[in-house]
C-alpha cells in the first residue's frame, strides 16, 4: 500500500515560498529606508550603496528566479534554494561590516528542510559553504572587520545549524515512518473490515447475499420507494421438488444445483438489483429502477434459462423453479411486499410449477403478459 506523497500541493507551496521571497525583498527595502533616518552615512551615498544597489541586485535575482521557475518546472526546489543563497549572500556583501548578518546564510538550509529530502539539504549546505568561502575570498571589508576567531566561530555556528537541519530531517523521517505504518495498518484494517462485512452478508454456497442482508437492504429500498425515489419489485424463487433432488442424488448434488441456479439468476440481474438466498432452496430478487414489465421479463428469462439447463450432478436432468412476483406500491409496507409475493409463489407451486405468478395486487396487469 502506498502512503500519500509528500509532493502533494508542492507546486502551490513553491509559489507561496517564492512570494515570501518578494516579501523579504520589500521588507529589506523598507528597513534600509528607515535606517536612512538614523545613519551617519551621507544620504546620497547611503541611497546608492544600501538602497538602490541591493534593490537592483535582489530584484534581478528574483526576476531570474521567476524565469527559471517558469521554464524549468522540474527544478523548482533547487532554484528556490539557490535563490535563497544568493539573496542571503547579497545581504552579507552589502553589509559586510555587520557580521551578525552571516546568520542569513542559514536561510537556504531552512528552505531545504521544507522539502524533507536529504539531497536538497546537502545541496543547501554546499551552497552555504560556497557562499561563506566567497565572502572570505572576495570581500576584503569582511576579512578586515572579522577576526580569525569570529570567522571560525561563525563557521562553527553555521555547521551547528546544519547539524540541527540533519536532526530535523531525521526526526521528520521518523515521524513519516510512523505515519506510514499507521496508515498502512488502518488501510489493512479497513479492507479486513469490508471483507468481514461482506462475508457476514454473503451466503458461502451460492455467493449471493444471505437472509440477514436481504432484510437490511429491503428496509432501505422500501424507504426509498415510499419516498418515490425508485421503483421496486420483489420476486421469490423456489426450486421445484428440491427435496426429491436431495433424497435421490444426495445433498452434494443439491448444493451443485443451488450454485447453478444462483449463478443463472445473478447473470440475468443488473448491478442495481439485489439477489439473496432466503433459505434452503428459496431465493429472493429485488428489482430496482425497472418497470413492472421489465421485472417480469427478467424473471421469465431466469425461469426459462434454469428450466433449459442440464445438471451433470443429476445425470443430465433439469430442474425448474416457481416464482412469485410483486410490484411495490408506495405505502404498501415491507411485510405486504413479501406476503403478496409469497402468496403468488404458493399459487405457482399449486398450479403446475415452473411458472411465474403475479401477485394479486398486479392481477389487473396479468393480461398484458399472457
Amino acid at each position: 500500500m502506498s502512503f500519500p506523497s509528500l509532493a502533494v500541493n508542492q507546486e502551490w507551496w513553491n509559489r507561496l515560498l517564492f512570494k515570501s521571497y518578494w516579501a523579504v525583498f520589500l521588507f529589506s527595502i523598507a528597513s534600509e529606508c528607515l535606517y536612512l533616518l538614523v545613519t551617519d552615512v551621507p544620504a546620497e551615498k547611503f541611497i546608492v550603496l544600501y538602497i538602490i544597489r541591493p534593490t537592483v541586485i535582489m530584484g534581478g535575482i528574483l526576476l531570474l528566479t521567476h524565469i527559471c521557475m517558469r521554464f524549468l518546472p522540474k527544478w523548482h526546489d533547487y532554484i528556490l534554494i539557490t535563490a535563497a543563497t544568493l539573496l542571503a549572500l547579497t545581504a552579507c556583501f552589502i553589509h559586510s561590516s555587520m557580521v551578525y548578518l552571516l546568520f542569513c546564510l542559514f536561510f537556504p538550509v531552512l528552505v531545504s528542510i521544507f522539502y524533507f529530502q536529504l539531497k536538497k539539504l546537502l545541496y543547501a549546505i554546499a551552497n552555504i559553504g560556497i557562499a561563506y568561502s566567497s565572502l572570505l575570498v572576495f570581500d576584503a571589508a569582511f576579512r578586515g572587520k572579522a577576526s580569525f576567531a569570529s570567522i571560525l566561530t561563525m563557521g562553527f555556528i553555521l555547521i551547528t545549524y546544519c547539524i540541527v537541519g540533519f536532526g530535523i530531517l531525521a526526526r521528520g523521517k521518523e515521524i513519516l515512518t510512523h505515519l506510514r505504518s499507521s496508515y498502512e495498518s488502518n488501510q489493512e484494517l479497513l479492507v479486513r473490515t469490508i471483507l468481514m462485512d461482506k462475508l457476514a452478508k454473503t451466503d458461502a454456497l451460492t455467493e449471493t447475499y444471505n437472509h440477514m442482508a436481504y432484510h437490511e437492504y429491503k428496509d432501505h429500498l422500501v424507504e426509498q420507494a415510499d419516498n418515490g425515489r425508485l421503483t421496486l419489485h420483489l420476486a421469490i424463487l423456489d426450486i421445484d421438488n428440491f427435496k426429491k433432488v436431495n433424497d435421490t442424488y444426495g445433498h452434494k448434488a443439491g448444493d451443485t444445483v443451488l450454485r447453478k441456479v444462483s449463478a443463472i439468476a445473478r447473470s440475468k440481474t443488473g448491478s442495481n438489483d439485489f439477489i439473496a438466498r432466503y433459505g434452503g432452496e428459496e431465493f429472493v430478487i429485488l428489482f430496482t429502477e425497472k418497470t413492472f414489465q421489465e421485472a417480469f421479463d427478467l424473471t421469465e428469462d431466469i425461469r426459462k434459462e434454469i428450466a433449459s439447463t442440464t445438471h451433470e450432478a443429476l445425470s443430465g436432468l433439469r430442474v425448474t423453479v416457481s416464482i412469485g412476483l410483486n410490484a411495490y406500491v408506495p405505502g404498501m409496507g415491507k411485510e405486504a411486499l413479501f406476503q403478496l409475493a409469497d402468496t403468488a409463489l404458493y399459487r405457482a407451486k399449486h398450479t403446475g410449477k415452473n411458472r411465474t405468478v403475479i401477485a394479486a395486487a398486479e392481477e389487473a396487469l396479468a393480461s398484458e403478459f399472457a
